[in-house]
């Protein structure tokens, strides 16, 4: 069974991910761009659909340049792939499906083409997704990617795999008594993905508590990338199960409060798409496998994502001050960011108008003022 037989549960989260930001990326930041173009390169593009006939993301993104140009936006598709028969396959997949628009295909790896393809983008937004089915690509030109544009515009943003089980492997080396004569070119590697051995320490600093010292890294890697190109960060977890290990950390990196918005909008979509996947596959041969059934559990998450909005607003409002959600983003959603959306905040703004707030919940509410009342 090869990697592309079926899709499991983490790539159909990554792929909704995806399929739900590109509209407002490439809506939003192809209105100014020159001749409405966008850009998107796949550094690790693969076969661009599973044997199954599902999409891997060079489909999804063919099909989005098709549906896009009904806004007047032209999505350029840029795919690098240094597998053979993969890449054969995804020519054919850009051949049947991409007839008319503009894709490129690049032999070899990301690294061989990312300055030829930063000149082919320049001066237009771009998403680069990098997603190795391995390590990352080093630190330094992860970050190269954002110093070679502007800060705004247009826009740059980053979609990062950050390959879990690799550091957890990579981790093990740090411990283990084990003879391994591969051992320091091994974390050398890491080194450089990371841009440094700081992850080495935060790793062991953590003690046994692997599960807390994973995030920590992974966080560190966000925050160091960002905090070098002036970008927000996020970081997510992508499982196979709810009760699974993390395969791999989405890190998403971004210069605009929109796009750290519309992540969050996204991963939400992205989620709920994921758990109804997991929902039919657990339930299949039983009775709770229908949609009813699945309605029910995603109206019981609602409603607590709600109350702990209201719980939060109501916090803030208490101080007496105006102020933008999107200033205060992570405050407002607290602990359920990237869960709760636009519509949980609605809900639980809605609660408390005309007594706690003297704003009404109409319109964009991650751009506006919200005043107590």
């Amino acid at each position: 069974m090869s990697f592309f037989d079926e899709k499991q549960p983490a790539a159909i989260l990554k792929h909704a991910i995806i399929n739900q930001y590109i509209d407002p990326f490439v809506g939003k930041t192809g209105r100014y761009s020159l001749d409405n173009r966008v850009a998107v390169i796949d550094g690790y593009a693969g076969e661009g659909r599973y044997d199954s006939g599902d999409e891997a993301s060079p489909a999804l993104l063919i099909r989005k340049a098709h549906e896009l140009r009904r806004i007047n936006r032209t999505l350029e598709s840029y795919f690098v792939e240094s597998d053979p028969k993969p890449r054969a396959k995804l020519q054919q997949v850009i051949a049947n499906e991409g007839q008319g628009l503009p894709v490129q295909l690049f032999a070899g790896s990301i690294e061989d083409h990312l300055e030829n393809l930063l000149t082919l983008v320049k001066g237009i937004p771009l998403l680069a997704f990098l997603d190795p089915f391995g390590l990352m690509i080093p630190f330094e030109t992860t970050a190269n990617i954002f110093a070679q544009r502007p800060i705004q515009p247009p826009a740059t943003e980053l979609l990062i795999n950050f390959n879990a089980s690799g550091l957890r492997r990579m981790a093990g080396l740090l411990t283990s008594t084990k003879e391994n004569r591969g051992r320091e070119s091994s974390l050398a590697r890491m080194d450089a993905s990371c841009g440094g051995s700081w992850w080495q320490q935060v790793w062991l600093d953590h003690g046994d508590d692997r599960d807390a010292a994973e995030e920590a890294v992974v966080a560190g890697y966000a925050e160091r990338l960002a905090d070098s190109q002036r970008c927000g960060w996020w970081t997510t977890p992508v499982r196979n199960r709810a009760s699974h290990k993390p395969v791999y950390h989405l890190v998403f990196l971004t210069r605009h409060a929109d796009g750290f918005s519309e992540f969050g909008e996204a991963l939400s979509r992205g989620l709920s798409r994921w758990r109804e996947a997991l929902h039919k596959d657990e339930n299949a041969d039983t009775l709770f496998g229908d949609e009813a059934a699945f309605k029910l559990s995603e109206q019981a998450l609602a409603e607590g994502w709600v109350n702990e909005i209201e719980r939060n607003l109501r916090r803030l409002l208490a101080e007496g001050k105006p102020f933008k959600i999107y200033s205060r983003y992570a405050e407002v959603y607290g602990g359920v960011a990237g869960q709760a959306r636009e519509t949980h905040l609605r809900a639980a703004w809605k609660r408390l108008y005309p007594d706690v707030t003297k704003t009404d919940s109409k319109g964009d509410l991650i751009k506006k003022v919200i005043e107590p009342a």
